[in-house]
């Protein structure tokens, strides 16, 4: 398993665990950002550490904790 700061841009993957802590982790459940959802980052920006990603349609940029809060198994 990866994390999402892990995954390169196009990369997709399937959420399998929110290990953040709250309030941050209510955050992410409450964008849809859940067990089994699938994923896929969209863009990186190493200036300010974040990344895009599309969950359901959905875009969310997400801070470089975040995204190493978020364990994906890869696509294929």
């Amino acid at each position: 398993m990866k994390n999402i700061s892990n995954l390169k841009i196009d990369e997709e993957g399937k959420v399998a665990k929110v290990i953040a802590k709250e309030p941050v982790k209510g955050r992410l459940l409450s964008m849809g950002i859940v067990k089994g959802a699938k994923i896929k980052v969209v863009a990186h920006t190493l200036a300010r550490q974040t990344w895009d990603i599309l969950s359901d349609n959905t875009k969310v940029a997400l801070r470089e904790e975040e995204a190493r809060s978020i364990l994906v198994e890869e696509m294929k």
